[in-house]
C-alpha cells in the first residue's frame, strides 16, 4: 500500500512535458500578441505619416504663392516697378507687405510715390490666382540717385492668408532685390526723325517700338 503512494506521488514524464509544452505555447501566444501590436502600431504610425503627407501635399497645391520682384518700369527709364503676383491654386488673402529695416528715400517736398507706397503697404489686400499687382517702387534722377520710393537695394517681406472654411493659415515670403546690379536690359524706341526721306515712316515705326516697348513691359 505505501509503495502505490509513492508511485501515486512521483510525476509521469508525460505530465512534465505537457505542462513544458503549455507553458512554451503561452509563451508563444503572448510573443505573438507583442509582435502583432507592434505591427499594428507601426501600421498605425505609417497611416497617420500618409495621412500627414498627403494634407502638406494638398496644401502645397491648393494654398496661394506670392512671388515679388523688382523690375524695370513702365514708366520710362531710371524707374523701377514691384510687381506682386499669386501663383498658388486659391487666393491670397490680406496681403501686406514692408521694407526690411529701410525706409523710404524722399529727397524733396514732392514725395507722391513714397506716400502713396506707405499707404499701399498698411492697407491689406486680396490677389485671386494668376492676378498681379503692379506698383511704381523707385524713382531716380536717371543719374542712379533716388528721388523718391525705396532703395535701389534691400529687402521686402511680404504677409498673406489662406483661408478655406473655417480654417486659417498665414505665411510669409521676403525677395532680397538689388536695382544697382541687376543687368536687366530695357527695350530702346531710338530717336525721332525730322528729315531724310521718308520721315513720317520713321516716325510711325519709332511709335510702333515704343507701343512695342510697353506691352513687353506689361507682360513682364
Amino acid at each position: 500500500m505505501l509503495m502505490y503512494l509513492c508511485l501515486s506521488d512521483t510525476p509521469m514524464w508525460t505530465d512534465v512535458a505537457q505542462g513544458v509544452s503549455a507553458i512554451i505555447g503561452a509563451v508563444g501566444v503572448v510573443l505573438t500578441l507583442i509582435f502583432t501590436a507592434c505591427q499594428i502600431h507601426q501600421a498605425s504610425v505609417q497611416v497617420r505619416e500618409s495621412s500627414k503627407q498627403s494634407q502638406r501635399e494638398s496644401e502645397d497645391r491648393n494654398r496661394p504663392y506670392i512671388s515679388m520682384d523688382v523690375i524695370p518700369s513702365i514708366g520710362g527709364s531710371g524707374a523701377w516697378d514691384l510687381k506682386l503676383k499669386n501663383t498658388g491654386g486659391t487666393a491670397a488673402r490680406s496681403i501686406t507687405i514692408r521694407l526690411v529695416n529701410q525706409d523710404f528715400i524722399m529727397i524733396d517736398d514732392n514725395h507722391y510715390i513714397s506716400d502713396h507706397l506707405r499707404w499701399f503697404m498698411e492697407t491689406p489686400f486680396d490677389l485671386m490666382p494668376e492676378a498681379s499687382k503692379r506698383v511704381y517702387w523707385i524713382i531716380t534722377d536717371g543719374q542712379g540717385d533716388v528721388v523718391d520710393g525705396a532703395p535701389l537695394q534691400g529687402k521686402i517681406e511680404v504677409h498673406y492668408s489662406w483661408r478655406r472654411e473655417a480654417d486659417r493659415k498665414d505665411y510669409c515670403d521676403s525677395l532680397t532685390y538689388d536695382c544697382i546690379k541687376a543687368p536687366i536690359p530695357a527695350a530702346a524706341t531710338g530717336p525721332t526723325h525730322s528729315g531724310g526721306d521718308n520721315p513720317e515712316l520713321k516716325n510711325i515705326e519709332h511709335a510702333i517700338r515704343g507701343i512695342s516697348r510697353q506691352l513687353g513691359e506689361i507682360s513682364r
